[in-house]
C-alpha cells in the first residue's frame, strides 16, 4: 500500500506539473486574446484582417486550452503509472 508521504509527494508534483502546463497554455490564451483583440482594432483598415486576427486569436486561445488540460490529464497519469510501478517492484 502506498504511504502518505509518496502520495502527497505524488500529489504535489500533479500540482506543480499542472501549474506548468497552465503557464504554457496561459501564454497561448494571453496570446490569442491579444491578437483577436488587435484585430478588432485594425477593422476600419481592412474587414479581412479583422476577420483572420480574430480566428487566429480564437485558434491561439484554444490550443492554449487544449495544452493546459492535455498537460495537467498527461502529468496525472504520468506520476500515478510511476507510483504504481515503484509499488510493483516492491513486492
Amino acid at each position: 500500500m502506498v504511504s502518505w508521504s509518496r502520495a502527497f509527494k505524488g500529489a504535489a508534483g500533479i500540482i506543480g506539473f499542472s501549474i506548468i502546463w497552465w503557464f504554457i497554455g496561459g501564454i497561448l490564451i494571453g496570446a490569442g486574446i491579444i491578437i483577436s483583440g488587435m484585430g478588432f482594432s485594425i477593422s476600419s483598415f481592412s474587414p479581412g484582417a479583422s476577420f483572420f486576427g480574430w480566428f487566429l486569436g480564437v485558434i491561439l486561445v484554444f490550443i492554449g486550452i487544449i495544452v493546459g488540460a492535455l498537460g495537467t490529464l498527461a502529468a496525472q497519469l504520468k506520476i500515478l503509472s510511476e507510483i504504481v510501478a515503484e509499488e510493483v517492484q516492491g513486492k
